[in-house]
């Protein structure tokens, strides 16, 4: 009937909306009054007392309140962040290269550099990125439409992480917060990983693999790789191109990774090439992260160990100019004891050794 399919179009709005942008879908359903639990499944039954137009008339004007608050306490506050994430990925920088013990590598430098990017990412970027310091004095710095935008020297100075802002602003600020939790989500989880969900109890020990593999790898293995497919396609729809036909909807919410058919099989050229991914995407960061800074670690720890060598050396030289050795400034140390009620007045060598002058 024709009553039954309202409600059908009601409980899929409402299951499906989430967000005050997509309240327009409901322009055929139910009245909100009308709705009843018995409508609705039993994990949306809450919506029939909620009046969605208060709600949303509430969540505004206590946005409006909020952004009328801000001021140089965000903007101090924002700053005090930035020198603390500054500070360690500094301290992992400065001890990179120290050895820790028999470990091949230094887990204090990995603990401050890792927690340095994080900070970064998501705690001032993301902030930035959504707009959160726009109305602030921050003389540009710190707004959505400069931060890490525009150029290689803008991403390495604002954000540098694996995923292109751009490309992240598009897929998190964008999609990601506007359909949370629905298919058009591109970080929907439970679909992204259903194959993985759909194995098999025999295959548990496979599914932790993956799980281990994914914990540790994710962000440039799926993030940098999906972000930058999302932007792909807001470029291609914003400039109609017609290879959008040959994408059926599952094409463009299915998740990519790096290996996949995307880029490496099939058809490339309808989201991006690999060199426009590895060299425009990857590249700042795995080159600066994993080349320039270790390098620079490198020579900073070999030029320490040859100024402590030449230190060494220089004192070897100036005790052999003396005259003096060990052997010869205890011999040294023994004649002044012995004798020294005739000659009160020791003198010191050049390299500390007291010696009495016969």
């Amino acid at each position: 009937s024709a009553s039954l399919m309202a409600t059908r179009a009601s409980q899929h709005a409402l299951s499906r909306a989430g967000t005050e942008l997509y309240l327009d879908d409901l322009g055929n359903a139910v009245p909100n009054e009308k709705l009843s639990a018995e409508n609705l499944s039993a994990e949306d039954a809450w919506i029939s007392k909620c009046d969605l137009d208060a709600f949303a008339a509430d969540i505004k004007a206590l946005g409006k309140t909020l952004a009328a608050q801000q001021g140089d306490a965000d903007v101090r506050h924002l700053n005090k962040i930035v020198c603390w994430q500054r500070a360690c990925t500094a301290l992992g920088v400065a001890t990179m290269a120290m050895p820790l013990g028999p470990l091949p590598f230094n887990p204090i430098a990995v603990w401050f550099l890792s927690l340095g990017v994080l900070t970064r990412w998501t705690i001032v970027a993301h902030h930035v990125c959504h707009g959160g310091f726009d109305k602030c004095d921050t003389g540009g710095r710190y707004h959505r439409f400069t931060f890490g935008v525009g150029s290689v020297y803008r991403r390495c100075v604002d954000w540098l992480d694996w995923m292109l802002v751009e490309a992240w602003n598009v897929e998190h600020n964008q999609l990601h917060h506007y359909s949370l939790g629905e298919d058009s989500d591109p970080d929907l989880v439970e679909r992204n990983l259903d194959n993985l969900r759909q194995m098999p109890a025999l295959l548990a020990p496979v599914k932790y693999l993956v799980i281990a593999f994914l914990t540790v790898t994710w962000k440039w293995f799926y993030y940098a790789p999906n972000t930058f497919k999302v932007l792909s396609l807001n470029r291609m729809r914003r400039e109609a191109d017609p290879r959008l036909e040959k994408l059926s909807t599952q094409l463009q919410e299915d998740p990519c990774v790096v290996g996949d058919w995307h880029f490496l099989l099939g058809p490339s050229s309808l989201f991006f090439s690999n060199v426009e991914f590895f060299v425009r995407v990857l590249g700042p960061f795995f080159t600066t992260r994993f080349l320039l800074l270790p390098a620079a670690a490198a020579a900073a720890a070999e030029l320490s160990a040859l100024s402590s060598s030449s230190s060494s050396l220089l004192s070897a030289t100036c005790c052999a100019m003396a005259g003096i050795d060990s052997g010869a400034g205890a011999t040294a140390a023994s004649s002044s004891s012995s004798l020294s009620s005739y000659d009160p007045r020791p003198s010191m060598g050049y390299c500390g050794q007291s010696h009495a002058r016969t």
